[in-house]
């Protein structure tokens, strides 16, 4: 596991990669919120761990930035342990405080259980949620991704992406995806399929998707990547 830390403090940011890495952690250790960020955008790491008050880039704007790109866990350490700032750290999205002097026994707890909740919701969304290159599905939820972006579709839309997305690989002709998405509740031109993957292509290639519905000549469709020539 990566964890970045961000401290000012020479003394208490090396405690930190210290205490982190006798916990069996691989830790980089960053003197602001700015430097942590630039290498947050490189290379994402498991967990953030940092402190308020620091120079060019502080905690809470860090935090903010870090949110409009990732759920990662962070934890904020400050001097000043009053309740105003443990709550405006939690309400830009931070998920756990600590005070200083920093405990670092506490502090490496509470590391470990924010590092196996993080895991354990991964494992869950992988199993609830389809991939497929930049295409995303969560069937409960009843939403398409490319990417971060959420791609509108009708329902029968939904269900045709839902088959290609569970049967990668699969071609499908017209006529078994009639009767996969439509069921009993189609009796007209099978060509209809041919209307929906128009739109669904229109829809995608106006979101510049990398994920693409392919045309397997004289069989019909199937999900993929480039078009075939």
């Amino acid at each position: 596991m990566l964890i970045y830390t961000a401290e000012d403090d020479k003394n208490i940011g090396n405690l930190l990669v210290t205490h982190l890495q006798n916990n069996g952690y691989t830790v980089k250790g960053f003197s602001n919120g700015q430097e942590l960020l630039d290498e947050f955008k490189i290379t994402p790491c498991d967990l953030i761990i940092t402190d308020i008050m620091m120079p060019v880039m502080g905690g809470y704007e860090l935090c903010k930035q870090i949110r409009t790109i990732s759920m990662v866990p962070i934890i904020m350490i400050s001097a000043n342990n009053d309740e105003i700032d443990r709550v405006l750290g939690l309400e830009l999205g931070a998920d756990d405080y600590i005070g200083k002097p920093i405990s670092f026994r506490e502090l490496c707890i509470k590391v470990k259980n924010l590092l196996m909740r993080a895991k354990f919701t991964a494992e869950k969304d992988n199993k609830e949620v389809a991939r497929h290159k930049d295409l995303s599905m969560d069937f409960d939820a009843h939403v398409v991704k490319i990417g971060e972006k959420v791609l509108t579709v009708t329902p029968k839309e939904f269900d045709l992406l839902k088959l290609f997305i569970t049967h990668k690989n699969r071609a499908f002709s017209r006529e078994q995806i009639i009767n996969s998405v439509w069921e009993y509740d189609y009796d007209g031109d099978a060509r209809q399929v041919d209307h929906v993957i128009k739109r669904l292509r229109k829809k995608m290639l106006e979101h510049n998707a990398e994920c693409q519905i392919q045309t397997v000549w004289g069989i019909g469709y199937k999900i993929g990547g480039e078009d075939e020539k």
